[in-house]
């Protein structure tokens, strides 16, 4: 769902933090609706089907074969129902499930039934890889928090994956345990045994009066021939329920949780080949790297886990894709190191409108181990940089008590960097490029009523060691957000209300302070905005930000909502978080229906309206508009999206990079993408998207085919090209300044771009798999019909830009200089100069990991990393060319092997 913008002026955000207030200070009313509502949940839970857990005498083996005496003493969980997709149906295939527990571990044996052995589809993957496969999952509540859940899963071909579940529907991905599991296929179907360590779960100690001994759980089977799901306890079709919805495990007595000490140490070596110069004295042709270090889980209390990493690598981690950012703004990379991965549940606290293309967070850990945000300012013929800061530790301790309190802290540590020059008289030297950081983060929600409601409260803080003359001044000492949110679920559980109130703090010296007034957050020092002061004298920069957000989640097949927020023009999250906007009043209205059953041709489909609008505090409207779009899957398992959005002519404030505000003309866009049976070996799929403006000649689209082939359940491969095109009539290029002042230089942009991800996955074993990621990439832009902002604000286009005449412009080539030189007042002198613009760029990447998990929880490594680069100030695209060259580019590779040993104490 694509949500953004909708109008709140000032009164509406001063309604919005009265509200927002009165929750957070009537506790008295919450209890009311905590014994009117809250009964509901209790209802519900005691409708949900519940299972019998028994103590097991003699232990099961673990083979896939359920012919242990022990399985006969546990009753079965059997009379599945369809989630996907005819919700509530009896299951097509029958299942049944037995729970067994000791002291150490819980059991769980399962019977898939299958009347057509030979159509249950088999696929080896990776650990916790996502492929079309036969699965079993089993979830447990041990919190028995209505909220909180672990999920375990095994395929038919023996692949474990598991989930940290949370918020009731949300889902941590990267959040790992070390458990067993075996699989066994015959005449009847299926069968799967599982052992699950009590170590790794965290529930209450339970006691003779029954304390502790009841958890939720649940049972999942998907049966991928027939792409069904079909679950023990049964789900709301609309999703708005998972966790709330789980069936109850009753009667582990005499059960205690484990203070596990868990250690994973490390032992690394690589060797880095690249190009370089025999003249450069920081040049190495092969550098080889020895290097040590570890994780460690500790349960700290019954309920809280200590994990702590030192001196962590990320070697086998996958390396970012090639991009070309020509906006003012930051580009946002997904997180991809395991330690900082896990967690979500905690540890995410998002800031923008509720959308999945939304990246505004108040805690990106990307922030920590960072490129160096210094360079080398002194004169240098040669320079040699580190790529990332250096994490000299971190530490997290999260966890959830048994009267419903979340507790989330995280501290992380990086040392300081130089970087090593050479000056042109061959003198060396060294100048700092990061200081000494600490990076924290705290996080607390109490629960209420089942988990329906909450209230929490987040806190940030950045400090650094940063010295006068240092060359870092540029950095803010010191920076802080900090606020309270809350959650309400009511009517049944099927409205939610929910918002936030944060305010931050950033210290540091007068230069650090006017970088942050002038970055393209905010830019303090526009010309036209009366309602910002840029002062150069700030050493504190100070702001808040609010939102409100309200619909229908759940109950059919109608959801709907408002949401709203505030941010102040001061307010500045970026030291620890991903901002890319202040200043502004936003809100969004929207509608969906989502048609969950089988209709006419169609297994589901679902339609989705969204308008949005918004305005900066200085009363001008930054952007109005609207999309509709919708999804759909055929029954014959083919699935497909599409989308027309609509954006109002509005003022662009951050188009002149500081300068005034600009017109923006109205534009449209659309997106489709189909996709075939994902159940086939091969399969296909292609993404569109068009795009233009109205009256002024730019327009794109993109095209990325894709195609998965599946020969064998063993072998995967998948190839992903992509072919974009953008020609932008009014592309930003340079800010040059001359007597009369500063003149914000356009120009028509021309750029295609064409890439190839493809990904290669060889599994021999659940334990062992061979995985190859490359893309070489192309992208060209070239530059003319130069111009610059005459009057910014005119509602024609003509008016907005003058456009140089032949005589007034000088090409590089013609003068020799290697910059455009401008002759505005037509004098024959050049009044200002400027870069050449234009660019082709290449680039290869790829990673070659070999991974075997030689017992649960340690594993081997083998990578070979190998990055190719290429940058030259030529804007022509041509395809055979291009892609003929990225051959003949210099390539750094990088060759390393790696331990990791997992021992549970």
């Amino acid at each position: 769902m694509r949500l953004s913008r909708l109008l709140i002026d000032d009164a509406a955000a001063s309604r919005l933090l009265l509200i927002l207030a009165f929750f957070l200070s009537s506790p008295g009313s919450l209890a009311a609706q905590d014994s009117a509502i809250g009964g509901e949940t209790h209802a519900r839970a005691a409708a949900a089907p519940a299972i019998q857990a028994v103590r097991a005498t003699e232990l099961p083996v673990i083979d896939g074969q359920l012919d242990d005496d022990a399985w006969n003493m546990a009753p079965l969980a059997s009379d599945f129902v369809q989630f996907r997709p005819d919700p509530g149906q009896p299951a097509s295939e029958r299942t049944a499930v037995r729970v067994l527990y000791t002291d150490d571990a819980v059991y769980i044996g399962a019977r898939m039934y299958d009347r057509d052995p030979g159509g249950i589809i088999r696929r080896l993957a990776r650990r916790d890889e996502e492929v079309t496969t036969d699965a079993f999952h089993v979830a447990f509540d041990s919190y028995f928090d209505h909220r909180t859940a672990f999920r375990f899963s095994v395929s038919v071909a023996g692949v474990q994956s598991d989930w940290l579940m949370f918020s009731d529907t949300g889902e941590d991905a990267e959040w790992d345990a070390v458990w067993e599991s075996a699989t066994r296929t015959d005449g009847e179907g299926w069968s799967a045994e599982l052992r699950i360590p009590l170590s790794q779960l965290r529930f209450a100690r339970s006691d003779v009066n029954g304390a502790g001994s009841m958890w939720g759980i649940n049972f999942w089977r998907e049966i991928a021939r027939l792409e069904e799901s079909s679950v023990w306890s049964p789900l709301p079709e609309d999703g708005s329920r998972v966790v709330s919805a789980f069936g109850t495990l009753r009667d582990l007595e005499g059960i205690r949780p484990r203070r596990n000490l868990e250690v994973r140490p490390y032992v690394l070596s690589s060797a880095t080949r690249e190009p370089g110069t025999a003249a450069d004295p920081f040049y190495t042709a092969t550098a080889l790297h020895q290097t040590v270090g570890g994780d460690l889980k500790y349960g700290i209390t019954d309920n809280l886990t200590l994990n702590v990493t030192v001196n962590p690598d990320f070697g086998q981690v996958e390396a970012d894709p090639s991009v070309v950012n020509l906006t003012a703004f930051e580009t946002f990379f997904p997180e991809k190191r395991p330690f900082f991965q896990e967690g979500s549940d905690i540890f995410e606290f998002s800031i923008g409108p509720p959308s999945d293309d939304n990246n505004e967070s108040l805690f990106y850990s990307r922030r920590v181990g960072r490129s160096p945000q210094g360079s080398v300012t002194s004169p240098a013929e040669y320079r040699d940089a580190p790529d990332a800061t250096n994490i000299l530790g971190a530490a997290k301790l999260s966890g959830k008590t048994a009267d419903g309190w979340s507790i989330g802290f995280l501290d992380a540590l990086t040392g300081s960097e130089t970087a090593r020059f050479s000056s042109p008289a061959g003198a060396l030297g060294e100048q700092l490029v990061e200081p000494v950081t600490n990076y924290a983060m705290g996080r607390i929600i109490k629960d209420f009523r089942d988990g329906e409601s909450a209230i929490g409260l987040i806190a940030t803080a950045t400090n650094r060691r940063v010295e006068d003359g240092g060359g870092v001044n540029f950095l803010a000492d010191a920076a802080y957000t900090g606020g309270v949110d809350f959650r309400h679920r009511f009517a049944g559980g099927n409205y939610q209300i929910d918002g936030h109130v944060l305010g931050s703090t950033v210290l540091g010296s007068t230069e650090a302070i006017e970088r942050i007034q002038r970055s393209s957050v905010r830019y303090f020092q526009r010309p036209d905005a009366n309602h910002l002061e840029f002062d150069p004298t700030r050493r504190r920069l100070m702001g808040m930000t609010a939102l409100l957000s309200v619909g229908k989640v759940g109950g059919g097949n109608w959801q709907y909502g408002l949401f709203g927020e505030t941010r102040s023009p001061g307010f500045e999250a970026n030291d620890l978080g991903f901002q890319q906007n202040a200043d502004q009043h936003m809100g969004a209205a929207w509608l969906n229906y989502q048609q969950f059953r089988p209709q006419g041709p169609f297994r589901r489909w679902g339609l989705n309206s969204v308008v949005w609008s918004g305005w900066n505090y200085g009363g001008e409207r930054l952007f109005l508009g609207g999309n509709v779009n919708g999804n759909f899957q055929l029954k014959n398992f083919w699935r497909g999206f599409f989308g027309l959005g609509q954006d109002r002519a509005s003022l662009a404030t951050t188009s002149l990079r500081g300068g005034p505000a600009l017109y923006a003309p109205n534009h449209w866009s659309s997106w489709a993408g189909m996709f075939t049976d994902s159940r086939k070996a091969v399969q296909f799929g292609a993404v569109f998207n068009f795009g233009g403006e109205y009256g002024t000649g730019t327009g794109r689209w993109g095209f990325s085919p894709h195609v998965t082939i599946q020969p064998s359940s063993r072998f995967q491969l998948n190839l992903g090209p992509s072919f974009n095109r953008n020609d932008r009539a009014w592309q930003y290029v340079a800010q040059p300044r001359s007597s009369a002042g500063a003149h914000y230089v356009f120009a028509r942009l021309s750029r295609q771009t064409v890439s190839l991800t493809s990904r290669l996955n060889y599994t021999f074993s659940p334990d062992l798999s061979l995985q190859f990621y490359a893309q070489p990439f192309v992208s060209a832009g070239t530059y003319d019909r130069w111009m610059e902002a005459d009057d910014p604000r005119a509602s024609s286009f003509g008016d907005r830009f003058r456009v140089y005449g032949d005589r007034e412009v000088r090409r590089p080539d013609a003068n020799g200089f290697g910059l455009y030189q401008v002759d505005a007042d037509s004098d024959g002198a050049p009044d200002f100069s400027f870069g050449d613009p234009d660019f082709n760029i290449k680039s290869f990447r790829s990673n070659l990991v070999l991974r075997w998990q030689y017992r649960p929880g340690s594993t081997v490594f083998l990578v070979w990393s190998r990055d190719q680069q290429s940058f030259v100030n030529n804007g022509s695209f041509r395809f055979g060319r291009d892609v003929g060259d990225i051959a003949r580019i210099p390539s750094t590779n990088i060759f390393l092997i790696k331990f990791e040993h997992w021992l549970g104490l």
